[in-house]
Parts: C-alpha cells; sequence; structure tokens
C-alpha cells in the first residue's frame, strides 16, 4: 500500500527511535504541567515559616534542570557525538532525575502529613512513608510526564548499550545527490534545533521582562496586562524576536532564500488564500446548522424555534489581523526556508511531511502552557497538534509553490489563524476531527488534480543506498 510505504519513509530507520524521541517530548512538556493536585495543601505550620515561603516560590527554578534535559534530548537526537551513552547519561538522566528529586522534596517539605502528639516515633516515620510513597501517583501530569519521560529514555538506552539501537535519528531510502552544501546544512540543522528547542526561551523572557519584573516592583500586576491592547500585541512581538534570533542562526544566505519567497501575489492567488480557510470554517458551521435543523425537523418542529442560519456565524474581531505578521513570520521560517531545504534534500512529499513535524514541535510547548490538564489531555492535544499541522503543511506548502511565493501561505494561515482564535461557528463534538479532515482532503484534492509544476521544485537527483541522517 502505498500510503504504509510512505509512511515507513519519514519515520526513523530504527523505530525504536521513536522511543527516545517520545521519552525527550514528555520531558519537554513535563514542566508546563500541573505538578501540585487541587486536594492537596500546605502543611498548617508550613504556612508561617519563611523558609518554606521561599521553597513555595522556586518551582519554576527547581523545574529548569528538566527543561534542560528535554532540550538536551533533541540535541542528542541529531547530535549524539561519539559517546552517545555518555551525553544521555549526563545531559538527560542525571538533570532529569535531579530535577523530579527536587521537586518530590519540596513537596514532601510543604505538604507533609500532619502528625499526633500521641503517635510514637516508629509509628510517624512509618505514616509519613507511606504517605511519601503514596505521594507520586497524586501529583498529576508533570510528575508522570516526567517519569514516562525518564522510563522511554532508559528504555531506549538499554537497547544502546546491547548494540541493538543507534543514534542520530536516520530515515530508511536514499540520499537526494543535490543536497545543500554542508555549511548550509548544518546551519539548517541548529535551526531545527532551535525551533523544538531553546526558542521556547524567548517568550520565557519577554514575559519575565513585561509582567515578571513589575510584579516584583510594584506587587501587584500591571494595569496594562489587563487592557485590550496588551495580548494584541504580544505575540507580534514574540513573533519578531523568534524572527530574528532564526534569520541570525539561518546565515545570510538563509535569510536570502527567505526575502527571495516573498512576492506580491496575482489578486485571483490572494483570493484563492482567503478562500481555501473561510470556506472550510462556513463549510463547517453550514454543514452544523444543516444537522441541528435536521434535528429540529425531525424531534422538535412545532415544539420549538429552528435553529437561526445567523447564530452559526460570528464575525471575527478586526484586532486579530495583527496576527497576520506572527504568521508571515512562520511560514518565511517553515515555508520560505524548510521547506525549500527539506524537498532539496528528500523530494516533495517527505520534505512537507517534515516540515510538518517540527512546526508541530515548535508549537508543542506553547499548546500546553499554563493549561490545567489531564494526562490524557495532553496526548490528544500533541496528537491533535500533529495531525493539524501536518495537513495545513500540504496546502500552504501547495500554495507556496504553485504560486512561488509565501504570502498567498501567509494569508491563508493568518485566516485559519483568526478564524480558531475568534471562535467562529458553533463547537459540537468532533469538530476537530471534522476540520482536520477537510483540510486534509483538501491537500490531497490540491496535489493530485492542480500538481505543483516541477520546474517549481528543487530536484532531487539519484539515491544513494543506506538510511540518511535526518539532520
Amino acid at each position: 500500500m502505498r500510503l504504509v510505504k510512505f509512511l515507513r519513509s519519514v519515520f526513523p530507520a530504527d523505530p525504536t527511535q521513536l522511543i527516545f524521541l517520545g521519552g525527550v517530548v514528555c520531558l519537554v512538556v513535563a514542566p508546563r504541567l500541573r505538578w501540585w493536585p487541587s486536594g492537596l495543601g500546605i502543611a498548617p505550620e508550613r504556612l508561617a515559616d519563611p523558609f518554606a515561603q521561599q521553597v513555595q516560590g522556586l518551582r519554576v527554578f527547581l523545574l529548569q534542570p528538566i527543561s534542560f534535559a528535554g532540550v538536551a534530548g533533541y540535541f542528542v537526537c541529531f547530535w549524539p557525538g561519539s559517546r552517545p551513552l555518555r551525553r544521555i547519561l549526563g545531559f538527560i538522566c542525571l538533570p532529569a532525575i535531579a530535577g523530579l528529586c527536587l521537586m518530590f522534596s519540596r513537596f514532601l517539605y510543604l505538604a507533609a502529613p500532619s502528625s499526633s502528639v500521641l503517635e510514637g516515633i516508629g509509628s510517624l516515620m512509618a505514616h509519613k512513608m507511606s504517605w511519601a510513597w503514596s505521594l507520586p501517583w497524586k501529583l498529576l501530569p508533570g510528575f508522570h510526564f516526567c517519569l514516562i519521560g525518564l522510563s522511554l529514555v532508559a528504555i531506549f538506552t538499554s537497547r544502546l548499550v546491547f548494540g541493538i539501537a543507534a543514534l542520530p535519528l536516520s530515515l530508511p531510502g536514499d540520499a537526494p545527490s543535490t543536497a545543500p552544501d554542508a555549511v548550509a546544512w548544518q546551519r539548517v540543522q541548529y535551526l531545527i534545533w532551535a525551533l523544538v528547542g531553546p526558542l521556547y526561551l524567548l517568550s520565557s523572557l519577554l514575559a519575565i521582562i513585561t509582567i515578571g519584573i513589575p510584579i516584583i516592583l510594584s506587587s501587584r500586576i500591571p494595569a496594562y496586562v489587563q487592557s485590550d491592547w496588551f495580548p494584541r500585541f504580544s505575540s507580534v512581538v514574540e513573533g519578531l524576536l523568534i524572527f530574528v534570533v532564526i534569520s541570525w542562526i539561518a546565515g545570510k544566505e538563509g535569510r536570502q532564500v527567505m526575502w527571495k519567497t516573498i512576492r506580491l501575489p496575482e489578486p485571483t492567488y490572494a483570493g484563492l488564500s482567503l478562500a481555501i480557510p473561510i470556506g472550510i470554517a462556513v463549510l463547517l458551521s453550514t454543514g452544523r446548522y444543516l444537522f441541528d435543523r435536521a434535528q429540529w425537523v425531525a424531534h422538535n418542529f412545532g415544539n420549538m424555534n429552528p435553529p437561526q442560519f445567523g447564530s452559526y456565524f460570528t464575525f471575527p474581531d478586526p484586532w486579530l489581523l495583527l496576527v497576520f505578521f506572527p504568521a508571515l513570520f512562520e511560514e518565511m521560517i517553515f515555508r520560505g526556508l524548510l521547506q525549500r531545504r527539506f524537498i532539496e534534500r528528500y523530494g516533495i512529499y517527505r520534505g512537507i511531511f517534515l516540515v510538518g513535524i517540527v512546526w508541530a514541535g515548535f508549537h508543542f510547548v506553547s499548546d500546553i502552557s499554563f493549561s490545567r490538564l489531564t494526562e490524557t489531555d495532553v496526548l490528544l492535544k500533541l496528537s491533535w497538534r500533529i495531525l493539524f499541522c501536518l495537513a495545513l503543511s500540504y496546502v500552504l506548502g501547495w500554495l507556496a509553490l504553485r504560486f512561488g511565493s509565501i504570502l498567498p501561505a501567509a494569508i491563508a494561515h493568518t485566516f485559519y489563524n483568526i478564524l480558531v482564535m475568534s471562535g467562529f461557528g458553533p463547537q459540537f463534538l468532533g469538530k476537530d476531527t471534522v476540520l482536520v479532515a477537510l483540510w486534509a482532503f483538501l491537500a490531497w484534492a490540491l496535489f493530485r488534480y492542480w500538481p505543483v509544476q516541477t520546474q517549481d521544485i528543487p530536484e532531487a537527483a539519484a539515491a544513494t543506498p543506506g538510511p540518511e541522517p535526518v539532520v
């Protein structure tokens, strides 16, 4: 089956490398999840303790070793060095275990169970040990994901020790002969690692400067944080900072490639870029209206007022047009530079698929930050992020290749974000499934019936046997 063959071509040559990569992703997302259950309070004797108050505020700092382990895990995926086992143990396992122990010790200190003066020392110790033993299973997603991540890394490491697994990540198939020069591809390697790894620190730094420091200095939330303009412009500033850093990593040649992809499209192309996301959203809302109308006719005719067609559509806030700038920056990076490099190295379909994976990984941290998701919710959210990014990657990639400019893709990306952020249309069970299916079907139809001209695609030359490094 062609689909199975294609999927096998975009998965690592050694499928067990997915175990290691999955463990790294767990370590990346773990610090952003809940680490304190709602039903567990601070021990009364600790409430007035100044040292306990300081320990309580150290959560962000105590989680940094786990964050470091996740970012280092991505690095080891791509650059394991001559002694990968040493890097895994020193850069991933030890920091993650240290962070886990620090967070666990924090809980033991702050939330120790109350004891009776009538209890003997032996009984008291047994009580505390029993409570401590049961505590990890109450600490919710953050603790669990860190533990799962360490377990997956340990499983892969054991295979590495016995010589039945290897790093770096590699894809099966043939290596194209027209790969970019070594310097340009090395910059792409660092760019990919920065996008999925340490780049989130820019967002954290921006939050510290604009919110954290003012709160420390004034002991209250600044008024501008609660204003309407702050969230609207903060995403633009954040996107600009990310673009500046990525442009620096990409180097002069990479910057030239990105800027060359900005060409004014013809009005027809711009109209198509608008029609795609708006048409899908309207189709989804219209379909829901027709379904509700049919249900009303079958069960509530004459008893209730019929569904109103206009209530299934909402006009987005015009301020949301500002998301064009973050979308443009992303398109310059992912469709302007990465897509070109990946297609040159892997071919059009594999290249766009891999760009979609990197694009999804870029959003992982922001998807689950400041959330109160359960373990199942986190897995579903990350899975849906991958599916959405893959479907959109093919549609946006088609627009960029077909019209020789990333502006049509940026326009479609912008209005997709606007419609999602504005909550356009009614919410219903299975909406995400239908939405990703529509985008995936559109991607298939575009490449099937309006294929990209071969002269617009960087040619992939004959292959040489053997697995090809991902980066």
